[in-house]
């Protein structure tokens, strides 16, 4: 299946950047202006094949994965200790850091993490629980040392983790919010959204 021969179809639910590719009944997944680094991941084996990249007429770059017969994991799934394995791969691969160094993405320390959250939303000023909270926050941010610094996918959603049917293998896709910072970013998400407080202890030995 080459470039050229594909019918685009928008994926259903979509960002509008997101297509079915298909050519003579076989199909591919298509995304339009998605991160360089998506090679980058493919290779350590954490998303699918990156089949083909291509530069339109636009100037929109394309890239093509296999089309995944599977779905997206539930809330209830992600309790799953692949995840956690997944993260750990992710988190401590040198190869992906000095992939991400070489694209320019700048390192996020904890500061700028808080001010993106603070230029959100104006509640942080007008709620006066919220606004303490921010104080302390500000007052007690912990240092990102050189040596915890790490590739971060930054949006570890359930929805963006894919599982192939025929396979079983678990993927974590969309790329377009990858950054150098702490681990934490990923693995805090994770926990405060999916798994209970008492068994955080367990789901980070399963880990690693």
């Amino acid at each position: 299946m080459t470039s050229s021969s594909l019918s685009m179809i928008p994926v259903k639910g979509g960002s509008g950047n997101a297509f079915v590719g298909e050519s003579d009944n076989k199909r591919v997944f298509i995304k339009k202006n998605c991160s360089p680094f998506l090679t980058s991941v493919y290779l350590e084996g954490i998303t699918p094949q990156v089949l083909w990249t291509k530069r339109t007429a636009e100037g929109d770059m394309l890239a093509a994965q296999p089309w995944i017969n599977g779905h997206t994991l539930k809330p209830n799934e992600m309790n799953d200790s692949r995840i956690g394995k997944i993260l750990r791969h992710l988190h401590q691969s040198e190869k992906l850091i000095e992939a991400c160094r070489k694209l320019d993405n700048e390192i996020l320390f904890p500061a700028d993490l808080l001010e993106q959250v603070l230029s959100k939303s104006s509640i942080f000023e007008t709620n006066g629980f919220l606004a303490n909270v921010v104080i302390e926050l500000s007052e007690t941010l912990p240092e990102l040392k050189a040596t915890d610094i790490a590739v971060v996918h930054g949006d570890v959603n359930h929805k963006n983790w894919l599982v192939d049917d025929e396979s079983d293998k678990v993927y974590l896709v969309d790329w377009d919010t990858v950054l150098l910072s702490s681990p934490l970013v990923d693995i805090a998400h994770v926990l405060t959204h999916y798994i209970k407080p008492e068994e955080w202890e367990k789901w980070l030995l399963d880990s690693g």
